[in-house]
């Protein structure tokens, strides 16, 4: 077959004549993103080869491992350039067989581009999806209205709810890909193409297919089932989309597309996609930092020990064992060793009782690992963790003495600069700083610091194991104490001035949870332990809180069964407790404070405002790069829901104005809570807000 090839402007379309069917290949790194030129430049194409008598069919085809990818949200109009929805109807509309060649990934409006050809030829490996609802969006178009006529609806309300991509192989069996490449996609679809010309078929349009609608009873049933679930959401996303595929199957296509348009565009402009989008964009930036190996090389890396065998020590131990890793678990007891032991146990006991496991598979894996007490064996290890925030100076050099030269130590001491720490140490340039979240199984967020001492191969080593252990490293400098742990000492300030206001415990915490944040301030406290790991404000100052009368009775949180809450059952959530009520009452009493009324958006206010006046300042230490960062520590290690964007994009939908004059109320209030930094003041001069400074 001859072949001829010529480049349609600025090179982001490329056209190859194959015999009588042209491919156009979409050429724009690394994404394919059908940005407004690629737009323009594919319609040309496409408008050309349909008018031109030597071309009888036409294949689109991405180039490396991506079909095409959706432009951004936020992408600037260009007037002269056809939005996705022309582009897919004109597609559609072609008189002459279009095959989406898809090699690799059709996500978003890479899949709606998909859609709109009249085939598709997939390999098994490709990934198909629909994932603007993580973002709080729904398809732009066409895709609500196109994937239920090809898919059927209760595939399309699955794929479109959960975001989820499926693999080639599982979209031909929903019938989502007419065919399955055995060798490369486009030649493939090429021939494919050949064979539709052959018989003469009659061009099947997406927008236009019936054979798709015999679900009936089925779909009607998943449809109210769905919205049940939507009307309990937060986002206003789920139930519009519902709307939109439910359309797409009872109503005319012209009908559906406007339904689906008008839910984008006001979806696009709601804080909970804003927000959501917000959190999409950091992460991309962590996750690259995070891949980021830099010129030195790491030292090989076979053996872990984690220090502490409970709380987050167990965790790491899981994780580290999970990654393939030879694991010491050392205490500083027998007792807390085997009470340690048990509960990493417990971890995989679970796993096999869940059928994630096989016995032998789990025996397999605690075969490598270790339990000491005391810290005889570190002179074996790679490298040491001790992730406990209450570590002091005489464990530290114990572990120090312990470790064989060239063993990297990672610690998470809090209250205690790290460089500090590291330089009273004998091996300054082997320390590093790894502060963990609590919760590591679902905040992956490490805050990594390297101390002014440490050298290139210590750090680069503990890059490395984060990297294996599939955590985020967010890069901090050296600090007295964490990010996350300045946020949460914030947040319980504001808790308890609201509680001291006259809020009860369980309203404050309610309100928190109602808004994005899991366990609210006290009930996290809880968890955690009362005092634990934390200097206790003195009882009888203004903003103190309970704190300090608790640590005192003994109800020191969950473990005890009694802290804010009463625990009558292990496992279950907590009670309100009247005599903590009691004791409120009467610290209220004591400082000539009368109680008043707050309402949940009154509490959610000063805690949001604590906790971004906290960030502002942790920007202005330059603990951070940017106020992105502290929005990542916010959703990865405090648990933050992320629909609020996290603390200081939050603080811009509040308006930088209304924050800092909340912030200077409640620090003359109480010294728990800092005056506004003036970054607060340089922003509203400027008419600018945090985001601004990401960029």
């Amino acid at each position: 077959m001859g072949k001829e090839e010529q480049a349609i402007t600025a090179s982001k379309v490329r056209r190859d004549l194959r015999g009588d069917v042209v491919v156009l290949t979409i050429d724009n790194p690394p994404l394919a993103t059908l940005s407004s030129d690629v737009r323009t430049n594919l319609l040309s194409a496409v408008e050309a080869a349909e008018s031109d008598p030597a071309v009888k069919g036409i294949v689109i085809a991405g180039s490396g491992h991506v079909f095409a990818a959706g432009a951004s949200a936020t992408e600037a109009q260009d007037d002269g350039a056809p939005d996705l929805a022309r582009l897919c109807d004109r597609i559609e509309a072609c008189t002459k067989p279009v095959v989406a060649a898809i090699q690799g990934s059709a996500l978003g409006g890479g899949l709606e581009l998909a859609l709109a050809a009249h085939y598709r030829v997939v390999h098994g490996a490709s990934r198909l999806g629909c994932p603007e609802i993580t973002v709080g969006l729904v398809p732009r178009a066409g895709g609500t209205q196109r994937l239920p006529k090809v898919a059927g609806g209760l595939a399309a309300l699955k794929m479109l709810l959960s975001g989820r991509a499926v693999s080639g192989d599982t979209a031909v069996k929903l019938g989502l890909a007419d065919a399955l490449a055995k060798g490369e996609v486009v030649e493939a679809a090429v021939a494919y193409a050949e064979r539709v010309l052959a018989a003469g078929e009659v061009l099947p349009r997406s927008s236009e297919r019936r054979d798709r609608i015999g679900e009936g009873t089925a779909f009607l049933e998943a449809v109210a089932e769905n919205r049940k679930i939507a009307a309990k959401s937060p986002l206003e996303a789920p139930g519009r989309l519902i709307e939109c595929v439910e359309a797409a199957l009872l109503l005319p296509y012209e009908i559906g597309r406007g339904l689906e348009q008008a839910a984008y565009d006001d979806l696009v402009m709601s804080e909970h996609s804003r927000s959501l989008r917000h959190v999409f964009q950091a992460e991309r930036r962590l996750q690259a930092a995070t891949r980021w190996e830099g010129r030195v090389e790491s030292r090989p890396l076979k053996s872990v020990a984690v220090i502490g065998a409970r709380g987050e020590g167990a965790e790491l131990a899981v994780a580290s064992l999970d990654a393939g890793f030879d694991v010491t678990v050392a205490e500083d007891s027998d007792e807390a060793l085997e009470q340690g032991v048990a509960r990493i146990i417990e971890h995989f006991d679970a796993r096999v009782a869940a059928g994630r496991m096989t016995e032998d598979a789990v025996e397999q894996v605690l075969d490598r690992m270790h339990a000491v007490s005391g810290f005889r064996r570190l002179i074996e290890v790679d490298i040491v963790i001790d992730p406990s925030p209450g570590a002091g100076a005489e464990r530290i050099g114990e572990l120090d003495r312990s470790m064989r030269a060239g063993s990297v130590l990672a610690i998470a001491a809090e209250g205690r600069d790290i460089n500090a720490v590291a330089a009273d140490t004998g091996r300054a340039a082997d320390v590093v700083g790894l502060r963990f979240a609590i919760g590591l199984r679902r905040n992956r967020l490490v805050e990594f610091a390297v101390p002014e001492g440490a050298g290139p191969k210590a750090a680069a080593t503990a890059r490395a194991l984060m990297r294996k252990l599939d955590r985020l490293i967010l890069d901090v400098t050296p600090s007295e104490f964490g990010v996350a742990t300045r946020l949460t000492e914030a947040l319980h300030a504001a808790a308890d001035l609201c509680l001291e206001d006259g809020a009860r415990v369980t309203q404050i915490d309610t309100a928190l949870r109602d808004w994005g944040l899991p366990y609210g301030s006290f009930a996290l406290r809880d968890i955690v332990g009362v005092g634990s790991g934390r200097q206790v404000p003195e009882a009888g100052t203004r903003g103190a809180g309970l704190d300090a009368s608790l640590v005192a009775a003994g109800r020191t949180g969950l473990a005890v069964g009694r802290g804010y809450y009463l625990y009558k059952q292990k496992g279950k959530i907590g009670g309100e407790d009247p005599e903590v009520a009691v004791l409120a009452d009467a610290d209220r009493t004591a400082k000539g404070i009368r109680a008043r009324a707050l309402s949940d958006g009154d509490i959610r206010k000063r805690c949001l405002a604590a906790m971004a006046g906290a960030g502002a300042q942790i920007l202005a230490d330059g603990q951070v790069r940017r106020p992105a960062d502290i929005d990542m520590v916010a959703v990865h290690s405090m648990g933050f829901a992320r629909r609020t964007g996290g603390v200081m994009y939050a603080a811009d939908l509040l308006g930088l104005s209304e924050v800092q004059r909340t912030l200077q109320q409640m620090a003359q209030e109480t010294p728990r809570i800092a005056a506004p930094a003036q970054m607060f003041q340089d922003l509203i001069r400027s008419e600018k807000t945090f985001d601004d400074l990401n960029s």
